[in-house]
C-alpha cells in the first residue's frame, strides 16, 4: 500500500489541485497583509475629500448671521468632525470642539481665546499620506491623533476642520476582519469548486492513463472514450488508433513469426531429409558399385578362363547394373514429382482397364507367390488424371502388397464412388504395420520391414513416389491396417471440377 506522500507524488488530480490551493492560498495570505494599508489609505483618502469638502461648505457660509454658527455646528455634529475657525490674530471666532454649541464663539462666548489646532503637535503618520492642507496632529493632553485640514475663509480668517484618526481606523480593523472572514469563506468554497474542476479535467487523463496501462501489457480492447475536440479529446483519438495500429501490427507479427517457425521447421525437415537421402542413396549405390567393380576386376585380371564361370560373373555385374539403374530412374521421377517440373495434364481414361491389365501382369509373380488377386473395380470404371502417374501409383500399390502378403495370401482391390472423386483401396492379408511406422512408410528409403530388401529390388521410394503423385493431384492417399492385414487407399477425380474445389 502507498504511503500518503507517495500517493500525493503520484497523482496528477492531487499535484494540480494542491498547486492550485497553494496558489490561492499565497494569493489570499498577500492580500490579507496588504489589505490594512491599503484600506487605511482609501479610508484616509475618502475622509480628506469628505473634510474639504465641509470646509468648502462652510467657507461659502455668510459671516455674522445668526444661524450661520447653527448650521456649522450641525454640519459638524452630522459628520462627526470637529470645526474650529480663528481670526487673523489666531483668536477663536468659533469652535465646535470639546463642550461648544451652537452659541459657543466670540460672539457668543466661548471662554477659550486659543485655537486647539495650534496647541497640537504634528504626528509622525502626517508624512505618511503626504496630502496638501491635510495632516495628522496629535493633542498633548489626550494623546489622540487627528485628521486636520486647515484653509481661510473668504473673510480671511482661518478654518480648521478635525476628525479623529481612531475613527478611520476602527473602521478599516473592522472591514478588515470582514474581510479575513470572507476570504476564509471564498476558500473554502474555491475549494469545492477547484475540487470539481480539477476531478472533471483530470478524469479523461486517468481513463487514458488506464488505456495506455492496457497496452502496455499488450491488452487492446479498452479503448479511450470521446472526450471532445480539444487536445486531450486529440490524444485520446490519437491513442485508439495507435492502438488498433499496434493490435494488428502485433498479430502480423505473430503470423509472420509463426509462419517463420515453419519454415525453420521446414527447412531443418528439408535439411535433415536431404542428410538422410544422401546416406541413403549412398548406402543403395555402395553395394552394387561394389559389386561390379569385384567382378568386373576378377575379369579384367582373368581370374577363371572357365565361359561358364565367365558368364555368371557378366549375369551378376548385369543384374547390379539393373538395379542401379532402377534406382536411379525412380530417385529422378521422385526428383521431378517433388520439383512439380513436369506440367500437370489430366486426362479422361478408364482405371478399370488399366487395373485389369496391371494384374494379369503381375499374374505369373501373384501363381508363383500362391497369391489369390480378387479384382472387385468395375472394367469401364472412368477417372480424370494423370494416367502414367496412376499406373505408377497402381503398380506400387499392388508390387507392394505382393511383397508383403502373407497368411491367407489375398490380395482384394475395391473402389467406392464419392460425388466426384473415386477411393481405390487394394488390401493384402498379412502382418499389420506398426504404428511407429504408420507416418515414416511415405519416406524415401524408409523399410518397415528390413526383411524385404535390396534382394527383392526394393529400395523403399515406391510410396514416397506414390505421395508425390497424389499431392500433385490434390488427391487424398492413405493407410490402415485391417483385421487379418493392411489396405492402402488413392483418390482419383471423376471430371476436372474436383480440382476447381480441390487442387490447390
Amino acid at each position: 500500500m502507498k504511503s500518503p506522500v507517495k500517493l500525493i507524488k503520484s497523482k496528477v488530480r492531487v499535484k494540480l489541485f494542491a498547486a492550485l490551493i497553494a496558489v490561492l492560498a499565497v494569493f489570499l495570505i498577500v492580500i490579507n497583509l496588504i489589505s490594512y494599508p491599503i484600506l487605511m489609505r482609501a479610508f484616509t483618502l475618502s475622509t480628506y475629500r469628505e473634510m474639504k469638502e465641509i470646509a468648502e461648505t462652510v467657507a461659502g457660509f455668510i459671516p455674522d448671521k445668526s444661524e450661520t454658527f447653527f448650521n456649522i455646528f450641525a454640519l459638524a455634529k452630522n459628520h462627526n468632525m470637529d470645526i474650529e475657525i480663528a481670526d487673523m490674530d489666531n483668536q477663536i471666532v468659533y469652535s465646535t470642539v470639546g463642550s461648544g454649541t451652537a452659541l459657543s464663539s466670540e460672539r457668543f462666548s466661548t471662554g477659550s481665546s486659543v485655537p486647539q489646532y495650534s496647541s497640537m503637535q504634528t504626528s509622525n503618520d502626517s508624512k505618511t499620506y503626504g496630502l496638501r492642507k491635510f495632516e495628522i496632529k496629535r493633542q498633548p493632553i489626550s494623546n489622540a491623533d487627528f485628521f486636520v485640514y486647515s484653509t481661510s475663509t473668504g473673510t480671511g480668517d482661518s478654518l480648521h476642520v478635525y476628525y479623529s484618526v481612531a475613527n478611520v481606523r476602527n473602521v478599516v480593523e473592522t472591514a478588515d476582519r470582514i474581510y479575513s472572514l470572507f476570504s476564509i469563506v471564498v476558500v473554502v468554497v474555491l475549494t469545492a469548486v477547484f475540487f470539481i474542476i480539477v476531478s472533471g479535467f483530470i478524469k479523461p487523463v486517468v481513463e487514458i492513463n488506464d488505456v495506455t496501462k492496457g497496452m502496455a501489457r499488450l491488452n487492446f480492447e479498452r479503448k479511450c472514450n470521446d472526450y471532445g475536440e480539444d487536445e486531450i479529446g486529440e490524444l485520446g483519438k490519437n491513442i485508439n488508433i495507435l492502438s488498433d495500429t499496434l493490435s494488428e501490427t502485433l498479430e502480423d507479427l505473430k503470423d509472420k513469426n509463426g509462419q517463420l517457425e515453419k519454415d525453420i521447421e521446414l527447412r531443418l525437415a528439408l535439411d535433415n531429409a536431404r542428410k538422410s537421402f544422401i546416406s541413403n542413396v549412398s548406402h543403395e549405390l555402395k553395394t552394387p558399385i561394389a559389386i561390379i567393380s569385384g567382378y568386373a576386376e576378377g575379369l579384367y585380371e582373368g581370374i577363371n578362363e572357365d565361359p561358364a564361370i565367365i558368364r555368371e560373373y557378366c549375369g551378376i555385374i548385369n543384374e547390379e547394373s539393373k538395379k542401379m539403374n532402377s534406382l536411379v530412374l525412380e530417385l529422378l521421377e521422385l526428383s521431378k514429382l517433388e520439383s512439380k517440373s513436369a506440367p500437370f495434364e489430366p486426362e479422361m481414361f478408364c482405371i478399370g482397364e488399366d487395373i485389369a491389365s496391371l494384374i494379369d501382369h503381375l499374374s505369373l509373380q501373384t501363381e508363383r507367390a500362391g497369391i489369390k488377386v480378387i479384382n472387385n473395380v468395375s472394367g469401364g470404371l472412368m477417372c480424370y488424371a494423370q494416367r502414367d502417374k496412376i499406373e505408377i501409383v497402381l503398380k506400387n500399390y499392388v508390387t507392394n502388397a505382393i511383397a508383403h502378403c502373407s497368411g491367407e495370401k489375398r490380395i482384394e482391390i475395391s473402389s467406392r464412388a464419392f460425388d466426384n472423386s473415386v477411393e481405390i483401396s487394394v488390401t493384402n492379408t498379412g502382418e499389420n504395420i506398426a504404428d511407429e511406422d504408420m507416418g515414416e512408410i511415405w519416406n524415401s528409403f524408409y523399410r518397415a520391414d528390413k526383411a524385404h530388401g535390396r534382394s527383392e529390388n526394393r529400395f523403399g521410394l515406391g510410396l514416397s513416389i506414390v505421395k508425390s503423385i497424389m499431392e500433385n493431384h490434390g488427391c487424398h492417399y492413405g493407410v490402415e491396417n485391417t483385421e487379418d492385414g493392411v489396405k492402402f487407399t488413392f483418390e482419383v477425380a471423376k471430371d476436372a471440377a474436383y480440382y476447381a474445389e480441390n487442387k490447390t
